[in-house]
């Protein structure tokens, strides 16, 4: 299986595994009769720190105009910090979604 990131975009699997990880362990030890709670905390963390990183490394403010000596053209360059061609914060709404999917789980199992 290929991965495809442009930038620093490969980071986002790390920080979502690191976030979930972490929170969801911190609540089975807290809660262990909750199966669905820490995975869904994970989630929304994952996806509020992705969201945050992933604008502050595609800030527009990063644009940057190159001129052309030669022909006087102007170029602007955008970073872009991506995973298969989507840009990093948008992962926080895949992440968002498996928080409310999870949060559903959590609500609806049985007890």
């Amino acid at each position: 299986m290929f991965i495809i990131w442009k930038g620093y975009g490969f980071l986002v699997p790390f920080i979502a595994a690191a976030i979930i990880g972490v929170i969801s362990v911190l609540c089975w030890q807290l809660f262990p009769n909750t199966v669905f709670l820490g995975p869904c905390l994970g989630s929304s963390g994952a996806a509020a720190a992705v969201w945050i990183i992933g604008n502050k490394f595609n800030s527009p403010a990063k644009n940057r105009v190159m001129i052309d000596k030669a022909s006087g053209q102007e170029f602007l360059f955008k970073p872009d910090h991506s995973l298969f061609f989507i840009k990093m914060q948008y992962w926080a709404f895949l992440f968002g979604a498996v928080a409310l999917f999870l949060l559903l789980a959590a609500i609806l199992a049985p007890k």
